[in-house]
């Protein structure tokens, strides 16, 4: 569903220090909404979770969704679901795995964590906040003994290199270190494994609607 880029025009220091981080309640699934259409414009309505999906969240599965603060201002966001995944056999889409409204699919004995999105305010980036999203979200996943963290990576860095090689090469070569892409650079540097690249699991235009499909392992059940 979601990516990120960097940038930043604001004080990082000032930022770092006035970040804080919670679970969903429903009185910020309006603002969370919210910031998704700040980050995400491009991105059809009906692709993204509306301020009631988001306050069912808050309502089955908190721990689940991770939200950034400055003061009041929601500057910040991670979701997911528990859900019960066969990697080399995915649903053909995202909306097929998560269902529609992107939680009628979460058990509590899944043996997963499926994360759709994640999103930072464009103020904001460059701050770690996607750094320290993840972070909670993996000792979700650690806490409750999950196989690990599922997630669909966006390639917002292929947009402009489509013309020149396959999606494929292009994964490759990110991985490799030869390329950066705003999103999938910074998940591999939060540890997360490349496992396929798909075509059309995600809605994402502007790369064509391909993603890197990627997997936090749990270590502690290695």
């Amino acid at each position: 569903m979601c990516g990120l880029s960097v940038v930043c025009t604001h004080n990082p220091k000032r930022f770092m220090e006035t970040i804080t981080y919670t679970t969903i309640t429903k009185e910020l699934a309006q603002p969370v909404v919210d910031l998704l259409r700040i980050c995400f414009p491009q991105m059809r309505p009906r692709d993204q979770y509306s301020s009631q999906e988001m306050a069912d969240m808050a309502d089955i599965f908190p721990e689940g969704t991770i939200v950034a603060l400055d003061g009041e201002k929601v500057v910040g966001m991670g979701t997911g679901i528990f859900v019960d995944l066969d990697l080399d056999n995915l649903p053909p889409t995202e909306d097929d795995l998560l269902y529609t409204d992107g939680l009628s699919r979460h058990t509590s004995t899944g043996a997963y964590y499926f994360g759709s999105d994640l999103a930072v305010h464009p103020d904001y980036r460059g701050q770690q906040i996607g750094r320290n999203i993840y972070i909670r979200r993996k000792a979700v996943v650690t806490k409750y003994h999950k196989k690990g963290f599922v997630a669909a990576a966006v390639l917002p860095g292929y947009e402009h290199l489509q013309t020149q090689m396959g999606a494929t090469d292009y994964v490759n070569k990110v991985v490799a270190g030869e390329l950066f892409d705003p999103t999938l650079s910074m998940q591999m540097r939060n540890g997360f494994q490349v496992l396929d690249v798909l075509h059309h699991f995600i809605v994402y235009p502007r790369s064509d609607h391909w993603c890197a499909l990627i997997f936090w392992p749990n270590p502690e059940c290695l």
